[in-house]
């Protein structure tokens, strides 16, 4: 069985097979980043703050690692 980015409700571990794939595909938005920021308590200037950003090794903002976890 194949699964693409279609909504198609909840897989629950019983129905999953060798060869699944799922695709996502999100924007990651300031929205997002701050939401997690407050829900999260990871401040982190690195997440939230561009001019911080940009003089790190990452070159500007990043989203947070656990955010982009969450999405899997």
């Amino acid at each position: 069985m194949m699964l693409d980015n279609f909504p198609r409700g909840t897989i629950v571990i019983e129905d999953l097979e060798i060869g699944m794939v799922r695709h996502l595909q999100k924007l990651v938005t300031d929205a997002d980043i701050e939401m997690f920021a407050q829900v999260s308590t990871d401040r982190n200037p690195v997440h939230l703050d561009e001019a911080y950003a940009r003089d790190t090794i990452f070159e500007g903002r990043i989203a947070h690692g656990m955010l982009t976890a969450g999405l899997i």
